[in-house]
């Protein structure tokens, strides 16, 4: 009877040496592609999204799709959201008005769900993208 509890206790062991799982909006990112709704401005300019994506990978990385296409890591705490380092982007001659996500998306940003929205407001500009699920 006693050997049956070994393994048991091991696994529990185990168990309690992992960090706990992400909960709230944390839980939301890791995995997923969004899709660019809106950039409210900090003077009150509403840029729509056209195609825009981000593309959170499971295990930190990070890809942007706007005008330009970027690379890079990401790391979420609790509601925190940290691009960490520079982006690797391409270059291109984007055109007048067009939303360049990676301009956006530096550094940390505060993260928040409202309804299906995940909204990011950059720590460094007083502004709110909001994104919605990317259709599969």
């Amino acid at each position: 009877m006693r050997a049956a509890f070994l393994p048991l206790v091991a696994l529990l062991t185990l168990a309690a040496c992992q960090p706990p799982a992400p909960v709230g909006v944390a839980s939301d990112v890791p995995g997923t592609t969004w899709s660019l709704e809106r950039v409210v401005l900090d003077d009150g300019e509403v840029r729509r999204g056209q195609g825009e994506q981000v593309s959170f990978g499971p295990e930190g990385s990070l890809s942007i799709a706007s005008c330009n296409l970027c690379s890079g890591r990401y790391a979420v705490d609790d509601s925190v959201l940290t691009i960490n380092g520079p982006l690797a982007c391409t270059r291109r001659a984007c055109q007048p008005g067009t939303v360049e996500l990676e301009r956006h998306l530096e550094g940390t940003s505060t993260l928040r769900r409202d309804g299906a929205y995940l909204i990011i407001e950059p720590d460094s500009l007083a502004e709110q993208i909001l994104f919605v699920p990317a259709e599969p």
